[in-house]
């Protein structure tokens, strides 16, 4: 299956999209990964990463100081230097661009708030936290998978 193939399955699927996409991720047949400079599944790996990091963090078992100011900055990370940089070059003028920039920006500023709340010590829902965080890092999957849809001439609303 490549992406294509999942991008339908997901969106055809129905129920929450958070949800589908926890239960089937992202699948790249050979040559897929590579989106104009950007390996996509470094980068989507990389933001599933956090949920297991903020899981860590909430049960206490993950001593790693991560800065709560530069967790909610979008554009440090391999995909947030690419949103703001080439992909904005290339693809600035398609909505699914502004769909991808958006829902990134939001996944930043809630790993940044759960991780502010952990570190200050304030009473964190973890569960809640947690489910969060997930839905937008699913609406990130998603929204970069549909702004390749697009661009590969199969977009998909």
């Amino acid at each position: 299956m490549g992406i294509l193939s999942w991008l339908k399955g997901v969106t055809q699927g129905g129920g929450e999209i958070s949800e589908v996409i926890a239960l089937r991720p992202v699948e790249f047949a050979a040559g897929e990964e590579e989106f104009s400079g950007l390996n996509m599944k470094e980068a989507l790996d990389a933001h599933i990463a956090w949920t297991r990091r903020l899981e860590d963090q909430l049960k206490g078992s993950d001593a790693a100081h991560y800065p709560a100011d530069a967790a909610a900055a979008d554009h440090l990370c391999t995909l947030g230097k690419w949103i703001h940089g080439a992909a904005r070059r290339e693809f600035g003028t398609l909505p699914e661009y502004g769909e991808l920039h958006r829902v990134h920006a939001e996944f930043h500023a809630v790993v940044g708030a759960v991780l502010s709340e952990v570190q200050h010590r304030e009473q964190v829902d973890a569960g809640q936290a947690l489910k969060a965080v997930r839905q937008k890092s699913g609406d990130v999957q998603l929204a970069l998978i549909r702004l390749y849809a697009s661009v590969q001439g199969h977009g998909t609303h």
